[in-house]
């Protein structure tokens, strides 16, 4: 098994732990540059982060998208699996929510549209890992009551090391327990 099948494979393994909640995954198009017509060929449900109609045509090619994963129904799941291609490129995030795409997703844009103290709009790619970690890691409870809103569980890779996966788990309004998981094999032990 080549390296990369056995990241996902360990990878899925920790992101399908929340029963009852939709795991969604936050792709972006800069980095992953098949990503637009790939989901245009799919069955999972998606939709871009920009929401202004101009934009979406504009940008649709590299545009961040949000993603409802799949790994029940066979079709979606081989999708689903192609998607974590992104993974290891600095351009995704992986999300568990309990409620549906449209709810999750107006969350999400929240998080996207920043707003300058002058009124101008603007984005925030806080979706790469390297900015989600700062994000996350700001004593801010305004800000951890919007990450957490509808979130249970977030997951980012590593920005060193795509073998690790920073899972950050829900424990109230504005708390959350860091995990850093390997997903490397466990070598096997040697006898002695």
């Amino acid at each position: 098994m080549m390296r990369e099948e056995v990241l996902y494979t360990a990878l899925i393994s920790h992101l399908n732990t929340h029963p009852g909640h939709t795991l969604y995954g936050l792709f972006d198009g800069v980095k992953y540059p098949t990503l637009w017509s790939d989901l245009e060929e799919s069955v999972l449900a998606y939709d871009m982060l920009f929401h202004e109609e101009r934009l979406r045509a504009d940008l649709q090619s590299v545009a961040p998208y949000f993603v409802a994963l799949d790994f029940e129904d066979k079709i979606a799941k081989e999708q689903s699996l192609a998607l974590l291609e992104c993974y290891g490129k600095n351009g995704s995030l992986f999300l568990s929510s309990r409620f549906d795409i449209d709810k999750t997703l107006e969350q999400m844009r929240e998080l996207f549209y920043i707003y300058t103290h002058s009124g101008e709009k603007g984005y925030m790619r806080f979706y790469e890992p390297k900015i989600f970690r700062r994000y996350i890691a700001q004593k801010n409870d305004t800000i951890r009551y919007a990450l957490f809103n509808h979130v249970t569980c977030y997951w980012c890779e590593d920005t060193q090391d795509p073998s690790i996966v920073h899972q950050y788990l829900k424990k109230g309004a504005f708390t959350y327990e860091e995990r850093s998981i390997s997903l490397k094999p466990k070598e096997p032990k040697a006898d002695v």
